[in-house]
């Protein structure tokens, strides 16, 4: 799907959501589909929003006892899990909060956010007090992440171009320009930032131009791109060599791709039964702690699945006819949560559990 049917989309969704005022909604009220595999069972933990509100990122602190979501309205909405009950609502933007993540030094937790009005924002989790601010002008950040060593963070979004800060003097200490003649680089909008845990000064990037960009921090380069991912949100992620896409687009939304040789590795299929055009993904990742299931939400068929890496990546679980489409996942760090958000306007929290 080409971006100006995706803005078209967008349009669309911000009229949905309008509606959504004068309708009446059943939240909490999940649909499990039946599926062969009964290796793993969901189950749904509790649940948090505002229907008024969509739900754009989302992301559990160290120890996930709190979640903190990026809303439409431009405020950061900070869950305790335990507790149940909202702990912080923090006016970040005028706009919607795009991506957001979490860094952790000593005893501090802190949620970093980047917003479509072009700002980030740090906070202190346990407090919610604002740590940083600073403003990119002229741009519409839609992607960021946070280095595994905390020492840098990168931005990307509406001006093609990424943008690496050092942490501790909230400095740009290096930019990739967007593509040019004698240069790689982006030319559209980018939705997608990772650094490889494995590999700090490595960074990859994705978003609307079909390209899958590898970059050197160390030489600050381009050392690598790969043909084909369509991404529109957070649906870039890496373990043990391997990348995981997910394209909003009608097929081969859901890849893995082998980062040594950057070729394709696996085409998962959403549903294998059914044809697949209906499903537009906009998030997926691996599971944080064993890297054993992957999981994706789309929309269009609004749908959260998760696939078994280790029974040739078979639905193990979904959740389906859910009211309007999934653009976030994110696992939990150290336990068997995971959560998902979206058009919904609500945060919903599950457990992943083994059947047998």
């Amino acid at each position: 799907m080409d971006p100006k049917q995706r803005k078209d989309r967008s349009t669309s969704r911000d009229k949905k959501k309008t509606n959504k005022k004068q309708t009446q909604y059943s939240y909490g009220q999940l649909k499990f589909g039946e599926v062969q595999s009964k290796s793993k069972k969901i189950s749904l933990k509790t649940f948090f929003g505002n229907p008024e509100f969509e739900i754009f990122c989302l992301r559990f602190d160290f120890e996930d006892q709190l979640i903190a979501a990026g809303c439409s309205d431009g405020t950061v909405k900070v869950f305790n899990i335990v507790s149940g009950k909202l702990a912080f609502n923090l006016q970040g933007s005028s706009e919607g909060g795009q991506s957001y993540n979490c860094n952790q030094r000593g005893e501090e937790i802190v949620f970093l956010s980047a917003n479509s009005d072009g700002s980030l924002m740090m906070w202190q989790a346990q407090t919610g007090k604002q740590l940083f601010r600073t403003v990119e002008q002229g741009n519409q950040l839609l992607a960021l992440d946070i280095r595994s060593d905390g020492d840098q963070f990168a931005t990307a979004g509406k001006d093609f171009k990424i943008r690496v800060y050092d942490d501790e003097k909230k400095e740009v200490i290096h930019t990739f320009d967007k593509a040019d003649y004698n240069q790689p680089g982006h030319q559209n909008r980018i939705f997608a930032l990772k650094y490889l845990e494995e590999t700090p000064n490595i960074l990859l990037s994705g978003g609307w131009d079909g390209n899958l960009l590898i970059w050197d921090l160390r030489d600050h380069k381009s050392v690598g791109t790969i043909y084909g991912p369509n991404l529109s949100g957070d649906s870039l992620d890496f373990r043990n060599g391997q990348i995981l896409t997910g394209s909003y687009r009608t097929n081969n939304q859901v890849q893995l791709w082998d980062f040594g040789t950057r070729s394709l590795i696996q085409e998962i299929q959403w549903d294998k039964n059914n044809n697949n055009s209906d499903f537009y993904v906009y998030s997926c990742q691996f599971s944080k702690i064993n890297g054993d299931t992957i999981l994706a939400g789309s929309s269009g068929k609004q749908e959260l699945k998760l696939f078994d890496i280790n029974n040739q990546y078979q639905t193990c679980g979904y959740i389906q006819d859910l009211q309007e489409g999934v653009y976030c996942v994110d696992y939990g760090n150290k336990s068997n949560k995971f959560a998902f958000g979206g058009g919904e306007g609500v945060v919903y929290i599950c457990s992943l559990t083994n059947s047998k």
